[in-house]
């Protein structure tokens, strides 16, 4: 099987490996909008086997891959298990209505399962002085993927998974401090007023981990 594209910045999926490692083995995964693979071929590398991918595009090359094709802003795609651990790696950003796939992911996460997401971050210092200087965010605007339409706004994401029982337990970036999208400028900039506005989520893309919320209660 040839190396498979990793539609992400450079070495995100190596750098979420972290995230998964103490997993067992034998922990049921679902990708959604898996792409390439590159993310589930990684988790079989790992020893992860019970795999299964969705999205509106072809199967992966990957043999024995369980596999479901489902554009996931136009029907909910039809699932007999839960899962312990839910991926959506660099995929939210591109749905128009992600609180309908939180709410699959909900009815689908074991009780004691997680789910990883990740996204463009809006939040660094570095993004906040374009959209101050240029009104324009970066990975949305006319330099980003022109499929990007759905910002995530870290506050209004906790809330709308809160409607579906789940909560935000966890997030950071990548990269941890440095930047692979902005330039010298922007950067600069941005260090130097880290010392007066705080930047506590520095990374190009916001990693954020859910799980079950106590009480687990969804709102109807």
């Amino acid at each position: 099987m040839n190396a498979l594209e990793e539609r992400t910045l450079a070495g995100l999926h190596h750098f979420l490996e972290k995230s998964v490692i103490d997993l067992p083995r034998s922990t049921a995964v679902l990708d959604l909008g898996c792409g390439s693979g590159a993310w589930l071929a990684r988790l079989k590398r790992l020893g992860f086997m019970n795999l299964l991918g969705i999205d509106a595009g072809p199967a992966p090359d990957i043999d024995d891959l369980a596999f479901i094709q489902s554009d996931l802003d136009l029907e909910r795609p039809r699932l007999e298990t839960k899962f312990g651990l839910i991926t959506l790696i660099e995929v939210i950003e591109h749905l128009a209505n992600p609180g309908a796939v939180l709410s699959l992911i909900s009815d689908h996460l074991r009780e004691d399962g997680i789910v990883l997401v990740t996204t463009p971050n809006i939040h660094s210092l570095r993004c906040r002085l374009k959209f101050m200087l240029t009104g324009n965010l970066a990975s949305f605007d006319g330099k980003g993927d022109p499929t990007h339409v759905t910002p995530l706004l870290l506050a209004g994401f906790r809330k709308v998974a809160a409607r579906v029982g789940l909560e935000v337990t966890d997030c950071w970036t990548y990269p941890v401090m440095r930047s692979l999208i902005f330039g010298l400028p922007v950067r600069t900039a941005a260090y130097l007023l880290r010392f007066f506005s705080p930047d506590p989520l520095p990374g190009d893309t916001l990693c954020i981990k859910l799980e079950r919320a106590v009480g687990g209660v969804r709102n109807s």
